[in-house]
């Protein structure tokens, strides 16, 4: 073989064409001695970092030497050279490889191979790792490229090199691991190009002849490709089982092998065929592997297990054969044994950090059983140890850690709904200890505090760093806990009902048995009696919802059910009415009790309403003193009165008819307490609001009357929206502030220096301040805004269109819409007008209009942020309210209150239908009123300005699209697009410009809610393009009408509303959001179908659209996004011939005309329907753009991923994507002006 590879001349192999080779040749050594002083630069301590620059440059530009495959392989075979000089050598091959291997001929590509195979052959046991891997990489990366096509002897080559040395072995293992990742595991563009070939060789290699014969009798036996009956799955398991018979305790080269071989395998378990496995016993020579004394070996087993297991839609042959292994006594109790050792010496202040992930992947695998038994329990063999393996999953989900016990406890929750399972004795002796595990793993662990002695939180602090992760990580596991309780209450209603109704009344009695009694003074939302009343809440509520669901489910012995069903009742209701007994002086306890209470209620004891009577009268007299010297108390009271109205109200639209009965009681007593002079402004409109519904919701009322009742307290509203002077106050912008008390605000911040006081939080507000505080919080509540909210709410919530409360509420409320909606458009506008300096406060000095901008800035806790816990924050926000930051907040908070209750004003009103959007000059105005300042807004509120204008662009009616919705769309775009675009670019700005010293804290606030608007707007894009988004919506209230045409199918008609959402999605491709760009970009596709014909949207795609898709893709910040990115583009150069070839041909390094028609061929004529082949071509076209592979901008970029962490536990710890800030800029590719020649 190296004597054939010698007579290929030099010449013949270069990255040139010959006449630059020749020029060139003369300077070889130079070059190579260059190339050793650039890398001694490069690493040496004493270089400057424009010496290292400069030599970084050299060293790129000189693996483009027209020699630089010779010279590689000189470098790399010369065991005298240094081995950073050899790995550089390696690198001018990979380069030669990937981006010039189109342009070799056969001759000079079998040349490059032979360099490639000749220095695999050549590797010896002194080479470092790096350099053998290296290689082995090289080898396959020539392998996707012509394997199976020109080269058909590499099988026997990996034989050759197999039986020479373990550290030759260790070469082909490499390859055949990577070979399996890249072609079916991974998204490999080069793999993709030729996808079905490669796949086709992989198996014919792996597999034993006598399994293909069988199962694919039909397939090309003329490949050619082969060597040898037994296939690389039956060589892989016959090295495991050498190595288990060699001292690997003392051979470190043995247990690597070993290692290795079964990382080999593990790589083919998802894609080879299971007859393969069987026939080959994978399995079992795993597990003896597993048996061994020595944990990174047992690691790389279950690792290989997993894969095996992960796999789905088996036939019941296939599952039969995969299971019998693993579900033998033998199996089953060496599984156990191994989980056991690991938690032998498990202690949270000394993990050996190889034991405890062997233990969670142990738990990952039995997640994995034991969703095999819940897929096909009925198909499990005889003599599988069925008891050990549920012993197996009941000892898992009792670990200490909840990392371990969260796959566990999460396949309980799917395993427990299969009756076969959940019938079975074995399981039915664990639901105690089930239930006790939920039920006690329910606590609120991220509330407890950081020095806790409690091992359990001590293991979540060592497993999970980020807050944001913990917090998601705990939702999840609460959720699976309350998922098991459930099951298992549905399963033995009567007696896990009892078992927690005795739990519940336990703890509640014993609640200060270990604990001070209540103080007001040291009260706190997150103390340990809250967090147990919390717990134990859940717990019941998770309960009350499988008692539902066994009621809905019942059948054939529908007496014997009732019967159960009444002796639940009277348990809960004597539950129930036990603990309404009780006074509690914690008003956060209080305030969980009476929700708990509301639920039971409503749901499980909805046709009693003897006990809601009951409970009625417990939140009217449930009076806790208020007391403001303590104001974390104070608020917990205020909060405690707020949810006792809110519950009063969802009882009243619960019993209605019964609440009517005794109206004229609760009206006397209802009266009493709104006349009551500790009684708050909020609390009296709830108070009515609740004798509102039941007049409303009442259906033993006759109609007449209810309307008349519903009118008279309905005119209070019309009354307070068309009084004249009130009118006239809010007329214009100064008048607007004037009627809050804020007409001489620029004069009082002015008067007390608000300009030079550094800390405002610092600073106590003056007595005319604390007055001109108290006066604009008074003149606030004296806005219509909270009344009409308030019978807005009792009006329209739990209806469903259709109806007849709705329809009264509709006619009712269609009188008073046209009288509310001028002034409530004024105010909409002055309060978003409040923001916006440059139009209200222009005429100030700019020092005020500073201190004015200072007022307006909020402030915002954010979990994983925020460097204060939440509680402090608030605990420091409400300490402030008589300084000059309180003064501010007060301002802000007023105006923000205005545009809020507006908003939901206007929400609301979307109920009416037609009512609302039939209003003939309605659109304009409300578009002007809602987007004319909109720019001034921060991105949190405008948040919550496009969460108002999502509803109502989805809430109108088809018929009405055409005159409501264009001034409404068109208005939200143009700001979206504006704010959100100028948002990234100062994000942008800041990262450029920010040094290591800054405080990032802000910063990351910033982006953070700068990623939820992105994608929220996003969000609408999709529901308004793409009518499986739309449909997908929940309907809550019965108001789609389900033969409407599609939103959609108006937008695309229509190109004056289609036009800014088009404008604002290419905005979107290039904002550094992964989430968002991945979901603009699939919309996109969805779209390229309709606009086949050439019209200026389509052009509109085929340029600007695929300038912005193009330079996103070669940015590194968009690794994650390229397959969807390279869809996108695919679809738009099928769209037209000639613009996408003219953009492409433009781009640098891009003027190979000829290449370039080639790929283009390639992707015009490869089936539309192979998304991948699709994909694969486009990123091989544009794989050479400034000379840098995408793959590689990744590899450079992408920040580690935290390599213990598995897919599986990833998803249990989902949550947004926190925003990175990223210090300095990255050296990437130059944006679009550069790229496309604009300027």
């Amino acid at each position: 073989m190296n004597a054939g590879v010698e007579q290929i001349p030099q010449a013949a192999l270069t990255n040139g064409s010959g006449a630059q080779q020749q020029q060139h040749s003369g300077n070889a050594p130079t070059d190579l001695s260059q190339v050793l002083e650039a890398l001694q630069a490069i690493y040496a301590t004493s270089s400057s970092n424009d010496t290292r620059r400069h030599a970084t440059e050299y060293l790129e530009q000189a693996k483009r030497h027209p020699q630089a495959p010779s010279h590689g392989h000189t470098l790399a075979l010369d065991r005298a050279q240094p081995a950073q000089l050899r790995h550089y050598g390696l690198t001018m091959l990979e380069y030669s490889i990937k981006y010039s291997w189109d342009d070799f001929t056969e001759e000079q590509g079998a040349a490059l191979r032979g360099y490639v195979i000749e220095l695999a052959q050549n590797i010896s046991e002194g080479d470092p790792v790096y350099l053998r891997n290296k290689v082995a990489q090289l080898w396959t990366e020539i392998a996707k490229r012509s394997w199976g096509a020109e080269w058909l002897d590499m099988d026997e080559q990996l034989v050759s090199l197999w039986t020479t040395s373990l550290h030759h072995q260790a070469v082909v293992l490499y390859i055949l691991e990577t070979l399996s990742e890249e072609v079916f595991n991974r998204e490999d563009a080069t793999a993709g190009l030729r996808g079905s070939e490669l796949g086709r060789a992989c198996v014919e290699i792996f597999t034993p002849t006598v399994v293909l014969q069988e199962q694919l009798p039909t397939r090309d036996k003329n490949l050619g490709v082969r060597c040898g009956d037994e296939g690389w799955l039956r060589r892989l398991c016959d090295n495991l089982d050498w190595c288990l018979g060699q001292d690997y305790q003392n051979q470190e080269a043995v247990r690597t092998s070993a290692v290795k071989t079964m990382r080999a395998l593990r790589a083919a378990m998802p894609w080879i065929m299971p007859k393969a496995i069987a026939a080959t016993q994978v399995i079992e020579a795993v597990c003896k592997a597993l048996a061994v004394p020595v944990v990174e070996m047992q690691t790389a087993a279950v690792e290989a297990l997993q894969a095996i297991y992960g796999r789905t839609h088996l036939h019941d042959d296939e599952f039969v054969e995969l299971v019998c292994p693993i579900f033998t006594p033998g199996s089953v109790s060496l599984l156990r044994e191994v989980y056991n050792w690991t938690l032998a010496d498990m202690n949270v202040n000394d993990i050996d950090d190889q034991k405890y992930m062997l233990c969670k992947r142990l738990s990952e695998l039995a997640n994995s059983l034991g969703l095999f038994i819940e897929q096909k329990p009925q198909s499990i063999p005889e003599g599988s140890d069925l008891a050990g393996i549920f012993g197996f999953l009941y000892d898992i989900i009792r670990n200490p850690s909840l990392i371990v016990s969260i796959p566990v406890l999460h396949c309980w929750t799917k395993l427990l709904r299969s009756s076969i399972v959940r019938d079975s004795d074995v399981v039915n002796s664990m639901v105690g200890g089930l239930l006790e595990t939920c039920c006690a793993r329910l606590i609120r662990y991220e509330a407890l505090p950081e020095d806790s002695e409690d091992v359990t939180l001590q293991f979540l602090n060592e497993d999970i760093d980020t807050v944001p992760e913990r917090h998601a990580f705990l939702g999840n596991y609460r959720r699976f806990c309350a998922d098991v309780i459930e099951v298992l209450v549905r399963k033995t209603p009567v007696e896990a009902m009892t078992h927690i109704l005795a739990q519940a009344t336990n703890m509640l009695q014993n609640l200060y048995r270990d604990q001070p009694p209540f103080q007001r003074h040291t009260f706190t939302k997150n103390s340990w009696p809250v967090l147990q009343v919390d717990a134990q809440v859940t717990v019941i509520e998770a309960a009350l919802k499988g008692y539902m669901k066994w009621i809905q489910a019942q059948g054939e012995e529908a007496q014997d059910n009732e019967r159960t069903r009444n002796t639940l009742e009277d348990s809960l209701e004597q539950w129930g009415r036990q603990i309404l007994q009780a006074r509690f002086e914690d008003p956060e306890v209080a305030r969980k009790i009476i929700s708990l209470m509301a639920t039971l209620s409503t749901k499980a004891l909805g046709d009693r309403p003897g006990f809601a009577l009951t409970f009625l009268e417990y939140m009217l007299t449930i009076r806790l003193a208020d007391d403001i010297s303590f104001p974390l108390y104070s608020d917990g009271v205020k909060d405690l009165e707020r949810i006792c109205s809110l519950e009063m109200q969802r009882l009243a639209m619960k019993f209605a008819d019964d609440f009517m009965d005794v109206y004229d009681q609760l009206e006397t007593k209802i009266n009493e307490m709104i006349n009551d002079p500790t009684t708050d402004e909020r609390q009296r409109m709830a108070y009515s609001a609740f004798l509102f519904i039941i007049i409303h919701r009442c259906t033993t009322l006759e109609r007449a009357t209810q309307e008349e009742r519903m009118r008279q307290m309905l005119n209070r509203v019309k009354d307070a929206w068309r009084n004249d002077e009130f009118t006239q106050a809010i007329s214009s912008f100064q008048s607007f502030c004037g009627v809050l008390g804020m007409g001489q605000l620029p004069e009082f911040l002015s008067a007390n220096n608000f300009r030079g006081v550094q800390d405002w939080s610092e600073q106590t507000l003056p007595s005319d301040g604390q007055t001109l505080q108290a006066l604009i919080l008074d003149r606030s509540q004296h806005l219509p805004l909270r009344l009409t909210k308030t019978l807005l709410a009792a009006s329209t919530e739990k209806l469903r269109d259709g109806s007849q409360a709705y329809e009264t509420a509709a006619m009712l409320w269609a009188e008073a819409i046209p009288i509310l909606l001028p002034n409530l458009l004024q105010l909409v506008s002055h309060a978003q007008a409040f923001n916006d300096i440059d139009s209200n406060w222009s005429n100030m000095p700019v020092e005020l209009q500073q201190v004015i901008r200072r007022v307006l800035t909020d402030r915002f806790w954010q979990a994983g942020i925020s460097t204060e816990s939440r509680d402090d924050f608030f605990a420091r926000v409400s300490g402030s309210k008589s300084t000059y930051e309180g003064f501010a907040s007060t301002v802000r908070g007023t105006i923000r209150q205005i545009r809020e209750s507006s908003y939901y004003i206007l929400y609301s009103l979307t109920r009416f239908r037609d009512f609302f959007y039939g209003i003939q000059d309605l659109p304009g105005p409300l578009s002007q009123a809602l987007f004319g300042h909109a720019g001034a807004l921060t991105a949190h509120h405008l948040s919550v300005l496009l969460t108002v204008s999502t509803h109502l662009i989805e809430g109108c009616p088809a018929p009405l699209r055409p005159q409501f919705l264009p001034p409404m769309i068109q208005g939200l775009f143009r700001e979206l697009d504006r704010k959100i675009s100028a948002e990234w670019n100062e994000v942008a700005r800041q990262v450029a410009g920010s040094g290591d010293n800054d405080n990032l804290t802000d910063e990351m606030k910033t982006e953070s809610i700068l990623r939820q608007l992105t994608y929220s707007s996003v969000s609408l894009v999709a529901v308004l393009l793409d009518s499986r988004h739309e449909f997908a919506r929940p309907d809550e209230h019965g108001r789609k009408d389900a033969n409407a045409p599609p939103m959609c199918d108006f937008i695309l008609a229509t190109p004056s509303v289609l036009e800014p959402i088009l404008l604002f999605c290419n905005s979107t491709i290039r904002v550094r959001d992964t989430r968002s760009v991945v979901t603009i970009v699939r919309v996109m596709r969805t779209l390229l179908t309709r606009f086949k014909e050439k019209s200026p949207i389509r052009d509109y795609f085929c340029n600007d659209i695929l300038k912005s898709a193009i330079t996103s893709l070669h940015e590194p910040y968009f690794v994650d996004c390229q397959k969807e990115l390279a869809s996108l583009i695919a679809g738009i150069i099928h769209l037209d011939e000639e613009i996408p070839r003219s953009i492409i041909l433009s781009l640098p390094g891009m003027g190979d005309t000829s290449r370039v028609d080639r790929r283009l061929t390639k992707l015009r004529g490869a089936n539309r329907q192979d998304e991948r082949m699709q994909r694969s071509i486009v990123l091989d076209l544009l794989s050479s753009i400034k000379g840098v592979s995408i793959h590689e901008q990744g590899k450079i970029v992408r920040p580690p991923k935290n390599k213990t962490r598995t897919v599986m536990m990833e998803q249990y710890m989902s949550v947004d994507q926190q925003p990175a800030i990223l210090r300095g800029t990255s050296p990437g590719l130059a944006g679009v002006a550069d790229m496309f020649g604009e300027s």
